[in-house]
């Protein structure tokens, strides 16, 4: 698939980056209460490390805020802000955060190639990363072919990426700043990326009803369910003979978008096939 199918909801961006600017100001936050608890301790030689390990660099912390504060700026400025703030403290405490918000401010302006090797960076700094794992997961899935040298290799990477991040967001920590409907639309619209991730690698694996079990869970669980999903859904049913199910995905992604005309002409098949063949 091109570039024009590397859709990822706008509101997934910006609930990506409140997660990921809470989860680092959490862990800011918890730094005095360490300390506190420190004060427990009985040896002092101890107690003097563990505070030295918590001194907070104020340029640092000063250039992290900013950056935070930039969420609600243009994604550019953020872009600027965050590749200032890694070349200034690429050690920094904070850098996985930054770098894992950058993955969606260069998927914003538009910088593909970016969004893919930080995203290499930003897992490679945390396996973990509910932020990065869905958003790459689905990139990659949608961009890589296994006609292509590393095609194969690229496929099952997206396919590990996103069984992990299925297996991590349910346990997800909630940041203090988000309201719980919120966050569970945020894990909602993640593990959705994922599945489409998954559909759309069944899908041309030739495993069509586990395909369409995935994308059905893609559509589901979005917030506002993406035309591309719908799209590869419709191809799933229609694959797998299922006529009827496959004009009713079609006609939800033909209303408006990239592929009106694609889901349009694909639902007049469907529909024709469902008139004429013996389907599901």
């Amino acid at each position: 698939m091109t570039a024009k199918f590397l859709r990822i909801p706008a509101s997934l961006l910006a609930i990506t980056m409140v997660i990921s600017m809470g989860a680092g100001l959490t862990r800011a936050a918890a730094q005095p209460n360490a300390a506190a608890q420190d004060k427990d301790k009985d040896k002092e030689k101890d107690k003097d490390k563990d505070k030295g390990k918590q001194k907070i660099n104020k340029a640092e912390l000063a250039a992290y805020n900013a950056f935070v504060a930039a969420q609600k700026d243009d994604p550019a400025t953020q872009v600027q802000l965050g590749e200032d703030f890694l070349a200034k403290y690429p050690q920094s405490q904070y850098a996985p955060g930054v770098t894992a918000t950058l993955v969606t401010s260069y998927y914003a302006v538009g910088n593909i190639e970016k969004m893919f090797s930080t995203g290499d960076k930003a897992l490679q700094l945390d396996p973990d990363n509910v932020d990065v794992l869905p958003v790459m997961s689905m990139a990659i899935s949608r961009r890589a072919k296994a006609t292509t040298p590393d095609g194969a290799a690229q496929l099952q990477k997206a396919e590990g990426y996103a069984h992990h991040g299925i297996e991590l967001i349910p346990n997800m920590a909630k940041p203090a700043s988000l309201d719980d409907a919120l966050f569970e639309k945020a894990k909602n619209d993640k593990l959705a990326l994922c599945h489409s991730a998954l559909g759309l690698i069944d899908f041309n694996n030739k495993k069509y009803e586990d395909s369409r079990t995935e994308l059905k869970l893609a559509v589901q669980l979005a917030s506002t369910p993406d035309e591309v999903d719908y799209y590869l859904l419709g191809n799933a049913d229609s694959a797998a003979s299922y006529y009827h199910e496959a004009v009713d995905a079609y006609k939800k992604c033909s209303d408006s978008g990239q592929l009106t005309a694609a889901c349009k002409a694909r639902a007049a098949t469907a529909q024709h096939d469902a008139e004429t063949k013996f389907g599901r």
